[in-house]
């Protein structure tokens, strides 16, 4: 997984940039086919912005959010983002259930009982 921080109008300094990079390598545990992930950080007054693009195999998935501090709007964006990632992982699960019904595959209860 590649890991992009990128920043405008300020200087980040070692530890929100460290910060960050924790918190996304913890998204792996959510989906292990990621491939990329780029997060711009923007400063704009008292206003702090965290945009996150997460590129994976099969889907693209993008979280901004904005607070008056720069930790809390990383927290919000990567908390959207795991939402995202769950609701992917749910629908691919049941998509796989529904195929694996159809063909009457992989299910115990469906064998006819006498």
């Amino acid at each position: 997984m590649q890991v992009s921080i990128t920043t405008r109008h300020f200087e980040a300094n070692e530890q929100v940039k460290n910060y960050l990079t924790e918190k996304l390598e913890k998204l792996e545990k959510y989906f292990s086919k990621i491939i990329s992930i780029k997060a711009t950080l923007v400063k704009e007054g008292y206003r702090h912005v965290a945009e996150v693009n997460l590129l994976a195999k099969d889907m693209q998935l993008v979280a901004k959010e904005e607070s008056d501090d720069m930790h809390s709007a990383i927290d919000f964006a990567l908390h959207k983002l795991e939402k995202q990632l769950l609701k992917f992982k749910d629908k691919a699960k049941e998509h796989k259930a529904r195929r694996l019904s159809e063909k009457g595959e992989g299910y115990i209860g469906d064998e006819n009982q006498s």
